[in-house]
């Protein structure tokens, strides 16, 4: 009887701990607030952060996720991608067009059910949300880097698709092909790179 007593007690505090997880992500999810901002307060949070060399913060919470999902678990995380505009790497007329809208961060809720991943996408200073999107499987890739000159070693890549056999090449290639109509659907979610040498 004890030992029933402590499994139901150890099972309501487990559910308790994920409900108050879901609703933290998902009020962080509906903050509204500038880039830099909403970037402090995914860094203070159980937030994956994304930035240009990859992932900056969350990546042990990131794994937790990966790892309940690959067990067929009901799991669900919050991502933040934080975007700047390098000057050294556009037009100087376009950097001017454009420098005003960064730096800017993008909100990922991802949720997965046992059978498939949604993810909803906001804009951290807009109410309005980009995107609700529905994938059938999280595909993980890993390599070296494409050149000896790349500001990396290797990469790591998490990415929703349709398609469990799908490759990284594939879908690089139907990203390059523009006289291609058959773009394969995809959202990369994570990314991290080795051996970063990157400002």
């Amino acid at each position: 009887m004890k030992r029933l007593i402590t499994l139901l007690l150890t099972f309501t505090a487990i559910m308790i701990m994920t409900s108050c997880k879901d609703d933290s992500i998902g009020k962080l999810y509906k903050t509204v607030c500038p880039a830099d901002e909403a970037l402090a307060l995914a860094k203070s949070s159980s937030a994956v952060v994304i930035e240009f060399q990859g992932c900056t913060s969350g990546k042990e919470v990131w794994d937790e996720f990966y790892r309940n999902v690959s067990e067929g678990k009901e799991a669900s995380v919050l991502c933040a991608h934080y975007y700047t505009l390098d000057s050294g790497n556009i037009s100087e007329d376009l950097y001017e067009q454009e420098k005003d809208q960064y730096p800017q961060l993008y909100w990922y809720l991802i949720r997965y059910d046992g059978t498939s991943f949604s993810i909803n996408t906001r804009l951290s200073s807009s109410e309005t949300e980009e995107d609700q999107e529905t994938y059938s499987c999280l595909c993980h890739y890993t390599g070296d880097a494409p050149t000896s000159d790349a500001l990396y070693d290797s990469y790591d890549y998490y990415v929703l698709t349709d398609d469990p056999d799908v490759t990284w090449d594939e879908i690089v290639a139907s990203m390059l092909d523009s006289s291609d109509p058959s773009m394969i659907r995809h959202c990369m979610v994570y990314d991290d790179y080795s051996g970063w040498s990157g400002n």
